[in-house]
């Protein structure tokens, strides 16, 4: 019976992660400059693709349910490329774009953050980046985090 109930709280996921962790991922997600500091430009605001962003603690709550992980690691990894961003002098450039994937089997999020470079320079940053990510034994996570050449600005 212990089991079961173990089970359950596994599968609900509202249970086991706290929301207020989940709510700083997401408003570190929505709001560049709370996490990149002076490397993105004040006021800037990203983009959730699919939907507006009151939807969106409900859209990554739910892929963080699909997978059985907390917010902490994907926090992590947003720490880890706003750290790499401003250890290299990196500038954000256009807002960043939110997408999360939830088709069948399929659940993930994606984060593009788009740099003052241009697309052959921003690759190479992006490959340094997942190079530095390996080498530190990030965990295989529902989160993409890539840097990309100058965006889109509203």
């Amino acid at each position: 019976m212990a089991m079961e109930v173990s089970l359950q709280a596994i599968k609900q996921g509202a249970e086991i992660f706290p929301l207020c962790a989940v709510q700083q991922f997401v408003h570190a997600l929505r709001y560049p400059p709370s996490i990149f500091g002076a490397s993105a430009p004040a006021g800037l605001e990203a983009d959730h693709e699919e939907r507006d962003w009151s939807q969106a603690l409900q859209d990554i709550r739910s892929i963080l349910d699909f997978h059985g992980v907390s917010p902490q690691p994907l926090s992590a990894k947003l720490q880890a490329a706003a750290h790499f961003v401003q250890l290299h002098d990196l500038r954000l450039c256009g807002n960043p774009w939110l997408h999360v994937m939830r088709f069948r089997n399929v659940a993930s999020i994606s984060y593009v953050i788009h740099l003052d470079l241009d697309q052959p320079d921003a690759n190479t940053w992006n490959d340094r980046f997942h190079e530095k990510l390996l080498s530190q034994d990030m965990p295989d996570l529902p989160f993409y985090v890539n840097l990309r050449e100058r965006g889109p600005t509203r």
